[in-house]
Protein backbone atom coordinates (compact mmCIF):
# COMPACT_ATOMS: atom_id res chain seq x y z
CA UNK A 1 0.00 0.00 0.00
CA UNK A 2 1.48 3.50 -0.98
CA UNK A 3 2.52 5.54 1.84
CA UNK A 4 0.57 8.92 2.34
CA UNK A 5 1.25 12.06 4.06
CA UNK A 6 0.11 12.46 8.24
CA UNK A 7 1.79 15.17 8.67
CA UNK A 8 -0.59 16.79 11.54
CA UNK A 9 -0.13 20.29 10.38
CA UNK A 10 -0.97 19.95 6.52
CA UNK A 11 -3.60 16.80 7.30
CA UNK A 12 -5.05 17.77 10.64
CA UNK A 13 -3.39 14.86 11.89
CA UNK A 14 -5.34 12.33 9.54
CA UNK A 15 -3.68 9.90 6.99
CA UNK A 16 -4.99 9.26 3.33
CA UNK A 17 -4.86 5.27 2.22
CA UNK A 18 -5.02 4.56 -0.96
CA UNK A 19 -7.47 1.48 -1.77
CA UNK A 20 -7.27 -0.42 -4.94
CA UNK A 21 -10.38 -1.43 -6.51
CA UNK A 22 -10.22 -5.17 -8.82
CA UNK A 23 -8.51 -4.33 -11.82
CA UNK A 24 -7.51 -0.73 -10.95
CA UNK A 25 -5.46 0.90 -13.36
CA UNK A 26 -4.31 3.64 -10.88
CA UNK A 27 -2.22 1.52 -8.01
CA UNK A 28 -0.98 4.86 -5.86
CA UNK A 29 -2.69 7.99 -4.73
CA UNK A 30 -0.91 11.27 -4.38
CA UNK A 31 -1.60 11.90 -0.95
CA UNK A 32 0.60 14.76 -0.39
CA UNK A 33 -0.61 18.09 0.80
CA UNK A 34 -0.34 21.36 -1.46
CA UNK A 35 2.14 23.47 -0.78
CA UNK A 36 1.02 27.32 0.00
CA UNK A 37 -1.00 28.83 -2.53
CA UNK A 38 -0.14 31.75 -4.62
CA UNK A 39 -1.28 35.10 -3.31
CA UNK A 40 -3.17 35.94 -6.46
CA UNK A 41 -5.58 32.67 -5.60
CA UNK A 42 -8.19 32.61 -3.22
CA UNK A 43 -7.73 29.06 -0.78
CA UNK A 44 -9.46 27.54 2.24
CA UNK A 45 -7.87 28.75 5.47
CA UNK A 46 -10.43 27.90 8.01
CA UNK A 47 -12.83 25.04 9.37
CA UNK A 48 -16.69 25.09 7.98
CA UNK A 49 -19.61 26.39 10.04
CA UNK A 50 -22.38 24.34 8.51
CA UNK A 51 -22.84 21.37 7.45
CA UNK A 52 -23.06 21.72 3.87
CA UNK A 53 -19.96 23.62 3.92
CA UNK A 54 -18.11 21.24 5.06
CA UNK A 55 -19.50 18.44 2.33
CA UNK A 56 -18.31 21.16 -0.14
CA UNK A 57 -14.92 21.09 1.45
CA UNK A 58 -14.82 16.97 1.48
CA UNK A 59 -16.48 17.46 -2.29
CA UNK A 60 -13.35 19.53 -3.53
CA UNK A 61 -11.20 16.91 -1.32
CA UNK A 62 -11.48 14.39 -3.29
CA UNK A 63 -10.10 15.99 -6.52
CA UNK A 64 -6.82 15.45 -4.42
CA UNK A 65 -6.11 15.65 -1.08
CA UNK A 66 -4.63 19.64 -0.29
CA UNK A 67 -4.31 20.22 3.09
CA UNK A 68 -7.01 23.70 2.85
CA UNK A 69 -10.19 21.65 1.86
CA UNK A 70 -9.22 18.16 3.53
CA UNK A 71 -8.92 20.88 7.00
CA UNK A 72 -12.37 22.43 6.23
CA UNK A 73 -13.74 19.33 5.86
CA UNK A 74 -13.23 18.64 9.66
CA UNK A 75 -12.09 15.52 8.99
CA UNK A 76 -11.36 13.61 12.66
CA UNK A 77 -7.59 13.61 14.39
CA UNK A 78 -5.88 10.63 14.39
CA UNK A 79 -8.04 8.85 11.76
CA UNK A 80 -7.25 7.22 8.38
CA UNK A 81 -9.43 8.30 5.71
CA UNK A 82 -9.79 6.10 2.65
CA UNK A 83 -9.14 6.85 -1.43
CA UNK A 84 -10.68 4.33 -3.80
CA UNK A 85 -9.77 4.15 -7.09
CA UNK A 86 -10.77 2.75 -10.68
CA UNK A 87 -9.09 3.98 -13.50
CA UNK A 88 -10.86 8.07 -13.98
CA UNK A 89 -13.08 6.91 -11.27
CA UNK A 90 -12.29 7.63 -7.68
CA UNK A 91 -14.38 7.97 -3.78
CA UNK A 92 -12.09 9.71 -0.83
CA UNK A 93 -14.27 7.94 2.35
CA UNK A 94 -13.35 9.45 5.55
CA UNK A 95 -14.38 9.86 9.12
CA UNK A 96 -15.62 13.17 10.30
CA UNK A 97 -17.19 15.43 12.91
CA UNK A 98 -20.48 15.20 11.40
CA UNK A 99 -20.34 11.00 11.06
CA UNK A 100 -18.65 8.82 7.75
CA UNK A 101 -18.30 11.17 4.60
CA UNK A 102 -18.51 9.91 1.28
CA UNK A 103 -17.05 11.94 -1.52
CA UNK A 104 -16.56 11.29 -5.03
CA UNK A 105 -14.63 12.85 -7.56
CA UNK A 106 -15.52 14.86 -10.47
CA UNK A 107 -14.16 15.44 -13.94
CA UNK A 108 -10.43 16.25 -13.77
CA UNK A 109 -10.39 20.19 -14.33
CA UNK A 110 -9.18 20.34 -18.31
CA UNK A 111 -11.80 18.26 -19.52
CA UNK A 112 -14.54 19.96 -17.18
CA UNK A 113 -17.71 18.17 -19.82
CA UNK A 114 -15.73 15.38 -21.26
CA UNK A 115 -17.93 12.72 -19.52
CA UNK A 116 -20.84 13.69 -21.25
CA UNK A 117 -19.43 12.92 -24.87
CA UNK A 118 -19.85 9.46 -25.39
CA UNK A 119 -22.91 7.40 -26.16
CA UNK A 120 -23.45 6.37 -22.23
CA UNK A 121 -24.96 9.15 -21.78
CA UNK A 122 -28.38 7.54 -23.03
CA UNK A 123 -30.87 6.47 -20.75
CA UNK A 124 -31.19 3.11 -19.79
CA UNK A 125 -32.46 0.22 -17.28
CA UNK A 126 -30.31 -0.52 -14.57
CA UNK A 127 -30.56 -4.36 -14.78
CA UNK A 128 -30.99 -7.02 -11.76
CA UNK A 129 -31.19 -3.72 -9.32
CA UNK A 130 -34.27 -2.74 -7.19
CA UNK A 131 -34.97 1.00 -8.15
CA UNK A 132 -36.84 1.96 -10.57
CA UNK A 133 -36.33 4.01 -13.78
CA UNK A 134 -33.85 4.40 -16.32
CA UNK A 135 -30.42 6.30 -15.26
CA UNK A 136 -27.27 7.32 -17.47
CA UNK A 137 -25.23 4.76 -18.36
CA UNK A 138 -21.64 5.95 -17.89
CA UNK A 139 -22.86 7.11 -14.33
CA UNK A 140 -23.58 4.15 -13.28
CA UNK A 141 -21.28 1.54 -14.95
CA UNK A 142 -18.62 4.40 -12.89
CA UNK A 143 -20.45 3.63 -9.57
CA UNK A 144 -20.29 0.03 -10.12
CA UNK A 145 -16.71 0.11 -11.16
CA UNK A 146 -15.75 0.69 -7.42
CA UNK A 147 -18.56 -0.69 -5.77
CA UNK A 148 -17.42 -3.32 -4.07
CA UNK A 149 -14.30 -1.88 -2.80
CA UNK A 150 -16.32 0.84 -1.64
CA UNK A 151 -19.04 -0.96 0.05
CA UNK A 152 -16.42 -3.54 1.64
CA UNK A 153 -14.24 0.09 3.17
CA UNK A 154 -17.90 1.40 4.49
CA UNK A 155 -18.59 -1.36 6.60
CA UNK A 156 -15.36 -1.58 8.05
CA UNK A 157 -15.77 2.19 8.32
CA UNK A 158 -18.99 1.83 10.72
CA UNK A 159 -18.12 -1.07 12.13
CA UNK A 160 -14.99 0.40 13.85
CA UNK A 161 -16.99 3.74 14.44
CA UNK A 162 -20.49 1.83 16.02
CA UNK A 163 -17.89 1.09 19.01
CA UNK A 164 -21.04 -1.17 20.46
CA UNK A 165 -23.27 1.57 20.02
CA UNK A 166 -25.63 3.18 17.36
CA UNK A 167 -23.35 3.80 13.65
CA UNK A 168 -22.71 7.21 12.93
CA UNK A 169 -24.37 8.83 10.14
CA UNK A 170 -23.35 8.45 6.44
CA UNK A 171 -23.12 11.35 4.17
CA UNK A 172 -22.59 11.39 0.57
CA UNK A 173 -21.27 14.38 -1.83
CA UNK A 174 -19.42 15.40 -4.60
CA UNK A 175 -19.46 18.28 -8.01
CA UNK A 176 -20.03 17.53 -11.35
CA UNK A 177 -20.00 14.08 -12.13
CA UNK A 178 -18.76 13.37 -8.60
CA UNK A 179 -22.26 14.63 -7.89
CA UNK A 180 -23.87 12.63 -9.99
CA UNK A 181 -22.13 9.33 -8.63
CA UNK A 182 -22.83 10.07 -5.68
CA UNK A 183 -26.29 9.79 -6.24
CA UNK A 184 -26.36 6.51 -8.01
CA UNK A 185 -24.25 5.43 -4.78
CA UNK A 186 -27.18 6.73 -2.67
CA UNK A 187 -29.74 4.55 -4.23
CA UNK A 188 -27.33 1.78 -4.19
CA UNK A 189 -26.61 1.67 -0.32
CA UNK A 190 -30.75 2.21 0.25
CA UNK A 191 -31.22 -1.17 -1.42
CA UNK A 192 -28.03 -2.86 0.45
CA UNK A 193 -29.50 -4.83 3.20
CA UNK A 194 -25.70 -4.21 4.82
CA UNK A 195 -25.63 -0.90 4.90
CA UNK A 196 -27.40 1.88 6.31
CA UNK A 197 -29.31 4.47 4.34
CA UNK A 198 -27.24 7.73 3.64
CA UNK A 199 -28.69 10.31 5.74
CA UNK A 200 -28.04 12.94 3.47
CA UNK A 201 -26.49 13.70 0.30
CA UNK A 202 -25.72 16.81 -1.12
CA UNK A 203 -24.05 17.83 -4.43
CA UNK A 204 -22.80 20.61 -5.98
CA UNK A 205 -22.90 21.35 -9.83
CA UNK A 206 -24.16 18.01 -10.42
CA UNK A 207 -25.36 16.17 -13.80
CA UNK A 208 -28.59 14.54 -14.21
CA UNK A 209 -28.44 11.26 -13.66
CA UNK A 210 -32.07 9.67 -14.28
CA UNK A 211 -35.53 9.67 -16.04
CA UNK A 212 -38.91 10.67 -14.15
CA UNK A 213 -39.60 7.21 -12.98
CA UNK A 214 -36.38 7.39 -11.15
CA UNK A 215 -36.81 10.50 -9.65
CA UNK A 216 -39.64 9.42 -8.21
CA UNK A 217 -38.35 6.99 -6.28
CA UNK A 218 -35.22 8.73 -5.21
CA UNK A 219 -36.84 11.59 -4.10
CA UNK A 220 -39.38 9.60 -2.26
CA UNK A 221 -36.45 7.31 -0.15
CA UNK A 222 -32.94 9.28 -0.87
CA UNK A 223 -32.97 12.71 1.18
CA UNK A 224 -30.53 15.32 -1.16
CA UNK A 225 -29.50 19.04 -2.10
CA UNK A 226 -28.60 19.92 -5.37
CA UNK A 227 -26.71 23.30 -5.20
CA UNK A 228 -26.74 25.08 -8.78
CA UNK A 229 -24.42 28.23 -9.65
CA UNK A 230 -25.60 30.72 -11.67
CA UNK A 231 -24.38 30.47 -15.55
CA UNK A 232 -23.45 26.35 -14.59
CA UNK A 233 -24.91 24.52 -17.39
CA UNK A 234 -24.10 21.53 -16.04
CA UNK A 235 -27.00 21.05 -14.09
CA UNK A 236 -29.04 21.68 -17.03
CA UNK A 237 -27.71 18.35 -18.57
CA UNK A 238 -28.14 15.72 -19.47
CA UNK A 239 -31.26 17.49 -20.47
CA UNK A 240 -34.44 16.99 -20.55
CA UNK A 241 -37.33 17.23 -23.56
CA UNK A 242 -38.53 20.61 -22.12
CA UNK A 243 -35.04 21.96 -21.69
CA UNK A 244 -33.93 21.37 -25.46
CA UNK A 245 -37.44 22.93 -26.62
CA UNK A 246 -36.48 25.91 -24.68
CA UNK A 247 -33.24 26.75 -25.89
CA UNK A 248 -32.98 28.74 -28.82
CA UNK A 249 -31.20 27.10 -32.14
CA UNK A 250 -27.58 28.64 -30.88
CA UNK A 251 -28.02 27.20 -27.47
CA UNK A 252 -29.35 24.09 -28.96
CA UNK A 253 -26.05 23.60 -31.29
CA UNK A 254 -23.14 24.09 -28.54
CA UNK A 255 -25.73 21.45 -26.08
CA UNK A 256 -25.66 18.49 -29.11
CA UNK A 257 -22.09 19.35 -29.57
CA UNK A 258 -21.51 18.38 -25.67
CA UNK A 259 -24.03 15.47 -26.10
CA UNK A 260 -22.94 14.21 -29.60
CA UNK A 261 -19.49 15.00 -30.18
CA UNK A 262 -19.02 12.54 -33.00
CA UNK A 263 -22.12 13.87 -35.11
CA UNK A 264 -22.05 10.14 -37.23
CA UNK A 265 -23.51 8.60 -33.79
CA UNK A 266 -26.24 11.28 -33.45
CA UNK A 267 -29.59 10.27 -32.95
CA UNK A 268 -31.88 13.33 -34.75
CA UNK A 269 -34.88 11.18 -33.00
CA UNK A 270 -33.80 10.64 -29.58
CA UNK A 271 -36.23 12.25 -26.87
CA UNK A 272 -33.56 13.40 -24.06
CA UNK A 273 -35.85 12.56 -20.43
CA UNK A 274 -33.16 13.36 -17.40
CA UNK A 275 -34.93 15.47 -14.76
CA UNK A 276 -33.67 16.90 -11.75
CA UNK A 277 -33.21 15.13 -8.29
CA UNK A 278 -33.67 16.38 -4.12
CA UNK A 279 -34.44 19.85 -3.02
CA UNK A 280 -32.72 22.38 -5.78
CA UNK A 281 -30.92 24.98 -4.57
CA UNK A 282 -30.23 28.03 -6.66
CA UNK A 283 -27.07 30.54 -6.01
CA UNK A 284 -27.49 34.06 -7.72
CA UNK A 285 -25.33 36.89 -8.74
CA UNK A 286 -24.98 37.99 -5.66
CA UNK A 287 -24.38 34.76 -4.06
CA UNK A 288 -27.57 34.06 -2.25
CA UNK A 289 -28.85 31.32 -2.15
CA UNK A 290 -32.53 30.71 -3.41
CA UNK A 291 -34.45 27.61 -1.91
CA UNK A 292 -37.45 27.82 -4.27
CA UNK A 293 -36.43 26.88 -7.80
CA UNK A 294 -39.40 26.91 -10.08
CA UNK A 295 -40.18 26.64 -13.69
CA UNK A 296 -40.18 30.34 -14.39
CA UNK A 297 -36.56 30.42 -12.96
CA UNK A 298 -35.41 28.19 -15.31
CA UNK A 299 -36.69 29.91 -17.74
CA UNK A 300 -34.67 32.73 -16.61
CA UNK A 301 -31.58 30.50 -16.75
CA UNK A 302 -32.40 29.12 -19.82
CA UNK A 303 -31.74 32.76 -21.87
CA UNK A 304 -28.84 33.84 -19.18
CA UNK A 305 -26.81 30.80 -20.55
CA UNK A 306 -27.99 32.04 -24.01
CA UNK A 307 -27.32 35.80 -23.48
CA UNK A 308 -24.94 36.50 -20.74
CA UNK A 309 -22.49 33.77 -21.62
CA UNK A 310 -22.71 34.50 -25.50
CA UNK A 311 -22.28 30.61 -25.50
CA UNK A 312 -18.33 30.74 -24.62
CA UNK A 313 -16.77 27.45 -23.01
CA UNK A 314 -14.85 29.52 -20.93
CA UNK A 315 -17.51 31.19 -19.31
CA UNK A 316 -19.28 27.72 -18.03
CA UNK A 317 -16.43 26.59 -17.06
CA UNK A 318 -15.89 29.31 -14.45
CA UNK A 319 -19.31 29.28 -13.83
CA UNK A 320 -18.69 25.34 -13.02
CA UNK A 321 -15.80 25.76 -10.77
CA UNK A 322 -15.77 24.23 -7.16
CA UNK A 323 -12.61 25.79 -5.14
CA UNK A 324 -12.68 29.25 -3.41
CA UNK A 325 -12.70 31.24 -6.44
CA UNK A 326 -16.26 29.63 -7.49
CA UNK A 327 -19.71 30.72 -6.81
CA UNK A 328 -20.36 27.22 -4.89
CA UNK A 329 -17.44 28.35 -2.07
CA UNK A 330 -18.32 31.70 -1.84
CA UNK A 331 -22.20 31.40 -1.23
CA UNK A 332 -21.85 28.20 1.13
CA UNK A 333 -18.45 28.38 2.89
CA UNK A 334 -16.88 32.20 2.15
CA UNK A 335 -15.61 32.08 5.83
CA UNK A 336 -13.31 29.49 4.85
CA UNK A 337 -11.76 31.22 2.52
CA UNK A 338 -9.75 34.15 1.85
CA UNK A 339 -8.34 36.03 -0.96
CA UNK A 340 -5.06 36.83 -1.63
CA UNK A 341 -5.40 40.63 -0.26
CA UNK A 342 -6.68 39.13 3.03
CA UNK A 343 -10.03 39.83 3.21
CA UNK A 344 -12.69 37.53 3.89
CA UNK A 345 -15.07 36.61 1.58
CA UNK A 346 -17.79 36.54 4.59
CA UNK A 347 -19.74 39.26 2.67
CA UNK A 348 -21.06 36.63 0.24
CA UNK A 349 -22.69 34.60 3.09
CA UNK A 350 -26.85 34.71 2.90
CA UNK A 351 -27.95 31.18 3.64
CA UNK A 352 -27.77 27.36 3.46
CA UNK A 353 -29.86 24.48 1.97
CA UNK A 354 -29.32 22.80 5.17
CA UNK A 355 -31.63 24.73 6.85
CA UNK A 356 -34.46 24.17 4.94
CA UNK A 357 -33.75 20.40 4.38
CA UNK A 358 -37.12 18.91 5.81
CA UNK A 359 -38.59 21.55 3.19
CA UNK A 360 -41.02 19.31 0.54
CA UNK A 361 -39.05 19.37 -2.66
CA UNK A 362 -39.38 22.20 -5.32
CA UNK A 363 -38.91 21.83 -8.62
CA UNK A 364 -40.36 22.32 -11.77
CA UNK A 365 -42.18 19.75 -13.89
CA UNK A 366 -39.19 19.99 -16.48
Amino acid sequence: MPESSSDPDECNATTVEAVAAPESIDRGVAAATASATATATATATATATTLDGRLLCAAESAYGVRSPYFRCGSFLRGTTAKLIRRSVNSVLVGATVDGVVVSFRGTVRSSTLDWFQNAATLLSPAKGEKFAGRVHVGFYRAVKSIWDALRDVLLEFLSSSSGGGARKPVYLTGHSKGGSLASIAAILMHFDPDLPAPERVTVFGSARVGDSAFREEYDRVVRQVTYENRLDIVPFLPPSRYIMEDMDENLTSVVDSMLWPDKRTRRRDYIWGYQPIGKRCYIDEGRKIVTEVTRELDDFRIKEFEEATFLRFDVFVEAHRSDCLGGYFQAIAPEVCMAGTGELLGHFHDASCKEHGDEIHSRPNT
